[in-house]
């Protein structure tokens, strides 16, 4: 018994194993993500609580991270201010990101979504460069010009089946949101990196802070707007915030926690280049699952 455990430890102390591992995950949340979505998230439920459970699973993961890890030690070092200088402009940033994200997933194929979704690396690039100076080597400039214009391409690829409603849908409610989620993205992800520059913070104690902040914001904003009264008392009153919540919906919420966590864990262990590539085969998943499960092909701009 004391082998086997002593093998159990060496394996994980294998950081390349630990990187194939992480990669590996994170492609197949990449590429699961909008299915799982789609099949187990009503569209009646409330979008502003679907956000606030995966924020509380991320920060319930990352709690049991850190103790796994025993590295409860950042808890006796934290500090509130230093907390919310550095975590929670970026955190509600991310709530509104999120709330985008959840809106978009009903009004997009599942690789369109996915590519969008990248174009938050434009953003980041852009915001990091504005606000710390920091620019990006000539491959990388011509990489994100790439992805620029394959964002371009996208969304101007309508189904050749839709009708005029379901184009403007898709626009406004599936195009225009992932975008305005995707620059958010970049200015939260700068701010972020600016806020941790020249400290040594643990990282699953930062994404427990963004959880924890985004979550509080989610869930005063909706108080506050409980309190506003209706604009037409005659009209029906609005669902409950419940209405709608199965617990079968918390198996794309746990998996959407969980990618969270795993983007950091493959930046730290492959690092970003590698992320990069385990992106690009969640796409294609991604792509190999739309075909077989509801027969759709790609979108004639996707392989560009």
């Amino acid at each position: 018994q004391s082998w086997h455990w002593r093998g159990f430890r060496e394996f994980r102390m294998n950081k390349q194993a630990k990187s194939f591992l992480f990669m590996a995950l994170l492609s197949l949340q990449i590429g699961l993500q909008p299915v799982l979505n789609r099949a187990f998230v009503s569209n009646e439920i409330s979008r502003t609580l679907i956000v606030v459970i995966t924020e509380f699973s991320k920060l319930a993961l990352g709690l049991a991270l850190i103790i796994s890890e025993k590295s409860t030690g950042c808890f006796r070092e934290w500090k509130l201010l230093e907390s919310l200088q550095v975590a929670a402009l970026p955190a509600a940033i991310y709530a509104v990101q999120n709330l985008l994200l959840q809106e978009a997933y009903v009004h997009l194929d599942f690789v369109t979504f996915n590519l969008l979704n990248q174009s938050k690396l434009l953003s980041t690039a852009f915001f990091v460069f504005i606000l710390t100076g920091q620019g990006q080597s000539y491959f990388q400039c011509v990489a994100l010009v790439m992805l620029m214009l394959g964002a371009f391409l996208i969304t101007n690829d309508s189904p050749t089946d839709s009708n005029e409603h379901e184009q403007s849908s898709r626009l406004w409610r599936g195009i225009v949101p992932i975008l305005t989620a995707s620059v958010l993205s970049g200015l939260s992800g700068a701010l972020s990196q600016v806020a941790l520059q020249g400290r040594s913070r643990n990282s699953y104690l930062f994404s427990m802070e963004l959880a924890f902040y985004s979550m509080s914001c989610l869930v005063l904003g909706t108080a506050a707007s409980s309190l506003v009264p209706a604009a037409d008392a005659s009209a029906a009153p609005a669902p409950s915030l419940l209405h709608g919540i199965t617990w079968i919906m918390l198996i794309p919420v746990l998996v959407s926690a969980l990618g969270g966590l795993l983007v950091g864990l493959v930046t730290k262990y492959a690092g970003g280049v590698y992320k990069c590539f385990a992106v690009v085969i969640g796409i294609l998943l991604t792509a190999l699952l739309q075909r077989v499960l509801y027969g759709r092909p790609l979108p004639p701009s996707t392989p560009l």
